[in-house]
């Protein structure tokens, strides 16, 4: 088998310049002229119309052979398939929704007060059942369910389109089985047993991976969001090999390193995550020799993406966790903290069976989901928390256009009516994005029926019913909440200043607020340190905080959505804190017109002073369970903090008690903001930096100014 290192160079630009093989197929305007024909067939549905458009496309369609690499995965399909979703979804928006869609889009894109939106980005594929059965035993699966009486036409339909799909996988194997065969047999014979039956060990287990994702993702335009439970996926053939003497130890850990510079080398949008570590269904801890040695091979690529979840049980062992911590400490930060004890009894909340919710995977950045069950679509919209303070204090009105675009809640004279009135426009925002995600959701099968997920998910099969129809075991939806520390803030402030210590009334407040503090910097100063900051363990901004979070959860989980399933709450922000500031007024914290606002369960930046114990103290008063769709709390240690044996040990503390103490989810950077500042100024010199910006990382010098002068000040604050 080939080494990783020996090739490196020439597969990190596989897919900038890859080597497409001449007369494999069809060109681009003769598949799109194929496709636009089938197309024009009225007689087909969308499901059987996008299954064949996917089969069409395996079968024609150019393939490429990566001669230097291990897996195969290219096929030249460009974006006919997420052009055609994004046609469909048009069509119904322009059909049945024009008026609410504009008003939708203003919301997001003019006023900044919340998101509404089809989410079909971030799914969980059965990968588990996909690597025990295969493409064929997939298929054999679906075509004993379309055997039952009395199906539909519908029924009929479906069961039609998995078995066109789970073919046209299968031939895309066999395709790049004889393409590949000249260069690397050992892959070719690997793509054929795939396309024929199912993985017999752990490199046809991990070639049948890279080609799942890329099939779905780069060809028929899903966005996987996540590989599955790899050490869980992956551990029994790696027992097996290593029993059988398949394969070393030194060369499992080899295929490794090629599989995740695969996805590195891709550029996926976001990087995608896999998870390592946690309970399974029983409550046993899933940590075993592979988890390690996917760890150790990831951080000698040095890269950071994919990126990894790792969840944390109480079983889970202590050396797995300070391997992670020791990673990140060095740099290499890609990695997020999942605590087992509150993400199973957050799903429990919202109705999804014990048994199940222990079997959850993160989604995307961190939201957690049953694996292979549910279809969460974790990535529906959210509200702007800060913006129900705007529309208080300008009595409805967007405070750039003088627009009205909330609640008209009128004077305030007491503090019981303004915190009132933010709850009002909060409800307002919350339920108007609610309302358009159930309406568009009711249109998911028009827009995109997903044959290639559906046959992977048992109740779809059983019941012939396409996942994002429904089809599911459990089909929910998700509402975020951003800015909770600048909301928390802003309402301490207007709290203080003007009903306690009486400084203005809320109408002289609001009109320095609309001037965005001109001729006011010593009242802006004044409220920039006041002792009531979220963050602090602060008795007043914890009540609030408690207060408001519990509010927003309530507005929002297992509300019924528009797939027979419910919304689930988020409390994180990702890096929306940045174009929200921008369409938010100034706020009564001290905060000027535009700046951020806060990020995921953060202080507003610098605000926290007592350091990081009093955050954690703070944050782990909200009941984090109250938010299924999950939270994050971001840290920044000085390298000083993490240096030595004592370092790894504190760190390791920092993540147990926020844990213990009932926090979700944690991730972090190590450095200082000397480093910041001096990769800022000679950006050459500090190419490789990263950062760990949301749910993603980032090199810091790719980061906006913007961005980059916020760690920078968060590091300053921590140094």
């Amino acid at each position: 088998m080939k080494t990783f290192a020996e090739n490196r160079k020439k597969l990190s630009s596989q897919f900038e310049t890859p080597n497409w093989i001449a007369g494999s197929g069809l060109s681009h305007a003769e598949l799109t002229a194929l496709i636009s024909d089938m197309q024009s067939q009225s007689q087909f549905s969308k499901a059987l119309i996008k299954a064949n458009t996917f089969a069409l496309l395996a079968n024609r369609a150019i393939i490429g052979i990566d001669q230097d690499d291990i897996f195969q995965d290219k096929l030249l399909a460009k974006d006919i398939m997420s052009k055609q979703m994004r046609c469909w979804r048009k069509s119904i928006e322009q059909k049945y929704l024009a008026e609410e869609t504009e008003d939708a889009l203003r919301a997001w894109n003019e006023l900044g007060m919340y998101s509404a939106r089809a989410d079909f980005g971030h799914i969980s594929p059965n990968s588990r059942l996909l690597l025990e059965v295969g493409f064929v035993g997939l298929f054999k699966r679906v075509e004993q369910a379309a055997m039952r009486e009395n199906l539909t036409e519908k029924q009929k339909e479906f069961y039609q389109a998995c078995k066109i799909v789970l073919q046209a996988l299968s031939t895309v194997a066999k395709r790049l089985a004889e393409g590949v065969k000249p260069y690397n047999y050992e892959n070719s014979v690997a793509l054929s047993n795939i396309a024929n039956g199912k993985p017999s060990n752990i490199y046809e287990a991990l070639q049948l991976l890279v080609l799942y994702f890329f099939m779905h993702e780069y060809v028929a335009g899903a966005r996987v969001r996540t590989l599955g439970r790899l050490d869980v996926l992956l551990y029994p053939f790696y027992k097996k090999d290593l029993e059988n003497g398949t394969y070393t130890k030194a060369e499992i850990k080899e295929m490794l390193k090629f599989f995740l510079h695969k996805f590195w080398s891709a550029k996926v949008p976001y990087d995608l995550p896999f998870c390592l570590g946690g309970g399974d269904e029983n409550g046993d801890e899933v940590t075993n020799e592979l988890s390690y040695l996917i760890v150790e091979a990831y951080n000698e690529l040095n890269i950071y993406s994919p990126k990894i979840h790792i969840r944390v049980s109480e079983k889970t062992p202590e050396t797995f966790i300070k391997l992670v911590l020791s990673c990140i400490r060095q740099g290499n930060s890609s990695f997020v903290f999942v605590n087992d004890k509150i993400g199973i009894e957050s799903l429990r909340r919202v109705g999804i069976e014990e048994r199940d919710a222990r079997n959850f995977v993160p989604i995307g950045c961190y939201e957690p989901a049953v694996w292979g069950v549910e279809i969460g679509c974790t990535d529906n919209g959210g509200v702007n928390l800060l913006k129900a303070v705007e529309l208080v204090v300008t009595n409805g009105k967007d405070w750039r256009s003088g627009l009205p675009c909330g609640l008209k809640t009128g004077g305030i004279r007491s503090y019981a009516e303004f915190i009132s009135a933010v709850k009002q426009q909060l409800r307002f925002m919350t339920e108007k994005a609610l309302d358009y995600i159930v309406k568009i959701e009711k249109h998911y099968g028009e827009i995109y029926p997903d044959a290639i997920l559906s046959c992977q998910y048992d109740e779809s099969v059983k019941n012939g019913v396409d996942v994002y129809e429904g089809g599911a075991k459990y089909n929910n939806s998700s509402c975020y909440f951003w800015g909770i520390a600048s909301l928390v803030d802003a309402v301490c402030a207007v709290k203080k200043l003007v009903f306690e210590d009486q400084k203005y009334t809320f109408q002289e407040l609001s009109d320095i607020l609309k001037a965005d503090w001109s001729g006011h910097e010593k009242d802006r100063v004044t409220a920039l340190h006041l002792a009531e900051k979220y963050g602090n363990a602060n008795p007043t901004a914890d009540a609030v905080m408690t207060e408001l979070t519990a509010y927003c959860a309530g507005l929002v989980n297992n509300k019924p959505n528009g797939r027979g399933g419910v919304f689930k709450a988020a409390l994180f922000s990702i890096d929306y804190c940045f174009p929200l500031g921008t369409c938010t007024m100034a706020t009564p914290d001290g905060r000027k017109a535009g700046e951020p606002l806060s990020k995921n369960l953060c202080a507003t930046a610098a605000m926290d002073k007592k350091g990081i114990t009093a955050l954690i103290h703070s944050v782990t008063k909200i009941d984090l369970a109250n938010f299924p769709t999950g939270s994050v709390l971001d840290i920044i240690l000085h390298p000083s903090v993490v240096r030595g044996e004592d370092g790894l040990h504190a760190f390791y503390g920092i993540l147990k008690t926020y844990f213990t103490k009932g926090g979700f989810a944690m991730h972090g950077n190590v450095f200082c903001a000397e480093d910041l500042r001096a990769a800022q100024q000679n950006p050459e010199q500090y190419a490789n930096l990263q950062v760990r910006v949301c749910g993603w990382n980032a090199y810091f010098v790719n980061l906006s100014k913007i961005e980059q002068d916020t760690f920078i000040k968060q590091a300053e604050h921590v140094g």
